[in-house]
């Protein structure tokens, strides 16, 4: 399957029960279109459901023991800024541990994923619709979904239900970040040990945009993490969330909106998310973060690895080099999107993400 056609159901089918029917309750509004999708859905979170006591049998001897041998590094960046292309050639080395893709959309499931894979396997596409990067249940996924399946305060239901989008955001991100929502910080803490458990790995290399805006929060569960932060020219990231949102969005989401209404909240999310880092990565000790150019990363990514090792990891890159290597290798035949853009878009770009991306490098117009 390499289209982008994934049967009439949820990502939210990893979700138990309880937590089902608050993301509903809380999403709002839903097109009647959509209530044959809501049915399968609910049956399979139904059937799902009860294993959820089985996961917290297997896990929580392990979890509640459970030493960081290495402390997590977190990839921040906006969508389509590119963190996956980061993420998963870090995800290479063997100490490395992430959540799958499964984990990702069944985070109550490991424990019994020989029943739940294999159906996860058949209705999965090869590759993203929007830049065609391999997809597998196995391969390094990012943990918002997950989380969206955990508790009612993720930003991606606004997946589901894009209307109240700044509702999800004020919940997820601003109510997150005040540190009242301790179930909040145990669920994720909880989440990262099981992605170490379920991977092998010794440290967590985890990517989430929207982790962008929660700098507080992550500094609150992991003193002592590490940041790298990819920023992007941002006609590119524009394009690229808008090709994204309008590929994926329909598939998910349980009521419409027009186009009219994405392309706003594609601008007002990048505010948003852009902000909140901007006001807040000041606390992140000096040492523990690395902010990097894209485009710079795209011309010499071994290099940047082993600045990483370096400079964060404060570790000896060269028994890991070879791994880097191979994965380079293996991505040798990668194409990305190009795409024609109106001199309109790119001027509206500017006029409205302008003064955040100047300071980049970026002005009024691409990196050459």
């Amino acid at each position: 399957m390499s289209e982008f056609k994934i049967p009439p159901i949820s990502t939210l089918i990893g979700s138990n029960l309880i937590n089902f029917l608050r993301v509903f309750r809380n999403g709002g509004s839903l097109d009647g279109k959509y209530y044959f999708k809501l049915l399968l859905t609910t049956l399979v979170v139904l059937i799902s459901t009860p294993f959820y006591c089985w996961e917290e049998i297997m896990f929580r001897r392990r979890i509640r023991k459970y030493k960081f041998k290495k402390d997590p590094v977190f990839i921040l960046g906006h969508w389509r800024s590119g963190t996956t292309f980061l993420h998963n050639m870090l995800c290479v080395d063997p100490d490395s541990g992430y959540l799958t893709t499964y984990q990702s959309v069944f985070p109550n499931n490991l424990a019994s994923k020989f029943i739940f894979r294999n159906f996860m396997k058949m209705n999965m596409p090869e590759k993203r619709p929007s830049d065609n990067v391999k997809l597998g249940i196995d391969l390094p996924q990012e943990d918002e979904f997950a989380l969206g399946n955990l508790t009612d305060r993720s930003f991606y239901h606004f997946f589901y239900f894009p209307k109240n989008y700044k509702k999800f955001y004020r919940q997820s991100v601003d109510e997150v970040n005040t540190g009242n929502l301790t179930s909040w910080d145990l669920k994720y803490r909880k989440l990262v040990i099981k992605a170490l458990i379920n991977s092998g790995g010794s440290r967590a290399i985890l990517k989430n945009p929207v982790n962008t805006a929660r700098i507080q929060t992550l500094l609150r569960i992991f003193p002592q993490a590490k940041f790298i932060y990819l920023y992007r020219e941002p006609v590119t990231v524009y394009m690229s969330t808008r090709k994204f949102f309008i590929e994926l969005l329909p598939t998910l989401w349980f009521h419409r909106v027009e186009w009219e209404f994405i392309e706003n909240m594609i601008f007002e999310n990048f505010r948003m998310l852009i902000n909140n880092y901007e006001s807040n990565k000041l606390l992140i000790p000096a040492a523990n973060l690395l902010e990097v150019k894209f485009e710079e990363l795209e011309k010499d990514p071994i290099g940047f690895c082993e600045h990483i090792y370096t400079k964060l990891y404060k570790e000896d890159f060269e028994s890991k080099r070879d791994h880097f290597l191979k994965f380079l290798s293996d991505h040798k035949g990668y194409t990305k999107n190009n795409y024609q853009v109106p001199s309109e878009i790119s001027a509206r770009v500017y006029k409205e993400w302008g003064d955040l991306t100047n300071k980049w490098g970026y002005q009024n117009g691409p990196v050459k």
